[in-house]
């Protein structure tokens, strides 16, 4: 099995890349986070690679961490959701903000993935929550904590405040960035204007 790949993006499109080690020339279907990386600095990619053997074909499949192939693995665990949903999901939605929604049941933003209907979208909130349980996922840890102690204030405020930010104009990682050092004992609307005069100094 391919765990990993080092070497040269030799050529990379909307939805793979080649990554050349020692005159050997991988086909990797990626997320486009490890197509975006090959694309800056196509002389040296570093892919994570879950490989999966079929009776007719060997796919490999590149993640930019090992807690990102973890997910994926996690993700084409569940019943209806494949390799191709499971690299939608992933190209869509960081493994932070995947976790975050599997402990809210967030099912709006999984259905906003490309080929993620509502009955996929509530069946991976549902089932994939205590899955992800054992991979170490950076900035998760906190907010868990936050929702099994019991106090769904500061979440319920933070969704509303960052469904707002996204409504101004902002990604959903730039407006959780700028939620990040705000007051969460405050109302969602104090939260959006702390949040964007956090915005306006960093700017």
């Amino acid at each position: 099995m391919i765990a990993r790949l080092v070497g040269r993006c030799v050529h990379a499109d909307s939805e793979s890349l080649v990554v050349d080690v020692g005159g050997v020339g991988y086909l990797v279907r990626a997320t486009t986070g490890v197509l975006q990386a090959a694309q800056r600095d196509p002389e040296q990619v570093t892919v994570h690679v879950h490989t999966n053997v079929r009776e007719d074909a060997i796919q490999l499949f590149g993640f930019e961490s090992r807690s990102e192939q973890q997910v994926f693995e996690r993700l084409t665990s569940l019943q209806g959701v494949g390799p191709k949903v499971a690299i939608a999901v992933l190209s869509s939605i960081s493994p932070q903000d995947l976790q975050r929604a599997t402990l809210t049941e967030d099912v709006a933003l999984l259905q906003s993935v490309p080929g993620v209907g509502p009955k996929v979208a509530r069946r991976i909130v549902t089932e994939l929550k205590d899955k992800l349980d054992d991979i170490v996922v950076a900035g998760v840890t906190t907010f868990a904590a936050q929702v099994s102690d019991g106090t769904p204030d500061a979440m319920t405020t933070f969704y509303e405040a960052r469904e707002a930010l996204v409504g101004l104009g902002m990604s959903i990682p730039e407006a959780e960035a700028a939620l990040a050092g705000t007051d969460e004992s405050a109302g969602a609307s104090d939260r959006v204007k702390q949040a964007l005069k956090t915005k306006q100094v960093r700017t």
